[in-house]
Order: C-alpha cells, then structure tokens, then sequence
C-alpha cells in the first residue's frame, strides 16, 4: 500500500476556510438546564479546553436528555438505528476518546484508551461495527483535548488514519494506511464500503471510498475544482471543499456539503464517483452535515437558513425544509436520528 505522504505546501489556506466554517457551525450558545446521568463523575471543569460541548437525545415525547458524562468536550455524535446507544469523541482531559451511551440508563463505556486520539465514530446501517479515524500507529505523540478546537479537524501535519471495531470496542482492524488525514468516514448500507474525506491527492478535502476490510487501495470519488471565488472574495483555490459524507438509504449516492455556487451547500455524488450535484432545496445559507434520516424520505443537516445555526429536515422529494428545535436548546447541530425517531445531537459553546 502506498504510504507515502502527500505534498501539502498549497493546501493550508484551504483547509484555514473550512477550520472557519466549522468553527462557525459549531460554537453555538446553550440554553435550558437537563438533568444528566454524571456516571463519570470526577474532576472538575477543564479551564485549557477551548471551547465545551454536550451531546443530547431528544425522544419523540418531547423530553431531552444529556448524555455528558463530565464537564468537557463531547461532540459528532451518532445514533445506531435502533434507537438504543449514541457513540460520540471527546474527554475532559488528555485524547479525545471514542465512548459509547446506553439512552436509556446513561451508562458510558470507553471505547478507545487515551494512548492515542480517536474521533469521528459512527455505527454501522446493521450496528455491529464502528469506524472512525484516528492517530494510533501515526508514530506521532497523540492528540490532546486541551489543543483541539471547535473546527472538529485534527491538527494540520497530524497523520489519522481509519480503523474499525466491534460496538463493544474489541476486535480492532485498521483500514486505511499511510502518512495522510483520513476522516469523517460512513459505512454504505450493505456494510462493506467505507466513504470518507482525505487529504490523499495534495487537496485537503476530497471524497475517497475503501473496501471495509482494508485489503485495497481507497479510490477516489469527487473533488471540487473551481474556477472562481467565493461571495466573499475567497481565490478559488480556498474553495476546493467536500466533507462530512453519508450513504443515501439505497446506497446509490453519497451526501455531502461542498462548496459550490458561493456558499456550503448539501450535494449528492454517485456511490461510485462522478459529478458533484447540489441539492436544489438547500437553496440558502450555509448547511453542514447531511444524514440519511432511516425513512428514506429525508436528509437531517444543520444550516443558516434562517439566519441562525440550527438542525433541519431536507425532503428528497425537493419539497421546502423544515426547521427542527429541540425543547429548550437553541443552534442544535450535527444530528442523526434512529428508526425509533429518536435524535441524537450535540451544542457546542464557548
């Protein structure tokens, strides 16, 4: 396999526009107070981290709870489709780890150690497995919480890599290989495939696809060469930008947000590779975070489309978003929701 690391001369003020966008995504304001199941209970509030975060459900009933274990940073979370545990990266202290919640009890379980940084976790459409990227085997001193920011991004030159495991944390197999930044991975519906973003043509962010049990080369599926700035006045060679993918229910396309037509907009690529295609719903704002909702019928993503922050439901079928605001939390972000119509997110603030 080739393990040779890219050029990356080029690409820092591109990957600086997306560290920006994220940033802006993710620092939202938190409002209403939740009983929490603390299990982890322990040690105070962490006065280096850069900013906080908590991870929510939000149950059909109305009610939301707070799966927090500490005070700390706990973020991108992922619902498995039975409606029953949320994974989700962070810590109070030391690497941000992978821990998995039990809904109903509040229990926490680590799935990884703080020998090195894990992130970017998300279940399998059966379940049974977990991907995520992270630093093991980078031969690079492990990511810390206190260094990390609110962008989500591992740090520029860190190498991170894909791996997979059980959802109990054992069985751990390493995906993707060499001296790159493999990140934000989703499985395809059958299980076999896994979608991501890397840094592996010299572009900080473009779409890739490997074989789950990490016998072939990933292959490229989409990039974005523009030709133009943005509204802003960006160069265009700031706007080369595709991230946070997930498989449609059939598995025939891959959603992503990419920077086209002046602004971050929620687009579909063929599972295969091709053409990068806008939504034409998603017709204002800036919108991050697309997730094939179970039912088929609709994408959950986090947009401005309003002016502010916040978790929506795109219809497939081109019909008009809808703006979905749990009880008592305001700028809600990065959501999934399971078969149950149980919705798990996160609220980040500084």
């Amino acid at each position: 396999m080739n393990k040779d690391k890219p050029h990356n001369l080029a690409i820092i003020s591109r990957r600086q526009v997306v560290i920006s966008a994220l940033k802006a995504s993710a620092l939202v304001p938190f409002y209403g107070l939740f009983t929490s199941n603390r299990l982890f209970a322990g040690g105070g509030d962490n006065p280096e981290l850069k900013f906080r975060s908590d991870v929510y459900v939000w149950f059909p009933d109305g009610k939301v709870k707070n799966l927090t274990p500490m005070p700390g940073i706990y973020y991108q979370s992922c619902i498995n489709l039975d409606g029953t545990h949320v994974l989700f990266s962070g810590n109070s202290a030391g690497s941000p780890r992978i821990w998995q919640a039990d809904i109903q009890t509040g229990n926490i379980t680590g799935l990884t150690s703080e020998d090195h940084a894990a992130r970017h976790a998300v279940y399998s459409w059966q379940g049974d497995r977990i991907i995520f990227s992270s630093d093991q085997f980078s031969g690079q001193p492990p990511e810390k919480i206190e260094d990390m920011d609110s962008s989500g991004l591992p740090p520029e030159g860190h190498t991170v890599n894909l791996f997979s495991m059980d959802r109990d944390g054992k069985n751990v197999q390493q995906v993707t290989f060499g001296s790159f930044q493999d990140q934000r991975p989703c499985f395809s519906p059958d299980g076999k495939t896994i979608a991501f973003i890397s840094n592996r043509t010299g572009t900080p962010f473009t779409l890739w696809s490997v074989a789950l049990d990490g016998h072939s080369e990933p292959r490229l599926l989409a990039e974005i060469k523009s030709d133009e700035g943005d509204h802003m006045g960006h160069p265009a060679s700031r706007k080369d930008i595709i991230y946070r993918p997930w498989y449609s229910v059939d598995g025939k396309k891959i959603f992503v947000f990419a920077h086209v037509n002046g602004r971050h907009q929620i687009c579909s690529v063929p599972a295969e590779g091709g053409d990068i295609t806008p939504l034409e719903n998603d017709d204002v704002g800036m919108s991050h975070g697309p997730f094939s909702d179970p039912d088929g019928e609709n994408l959950l993503m986090h947009s401005t489309r309003d002016g502010t922050w916040g978790i929506w439901e795109l219809p497939l079928n081109g019909d008009a978003p809808r703006r979905l605001d749990p009880p008592g939390i305001d700028k809600a972000g990065h959501a999934t929701r399971s078969r149950n119509g149980i919705m798990a997110f996160d609220v980040l603030r500084k």
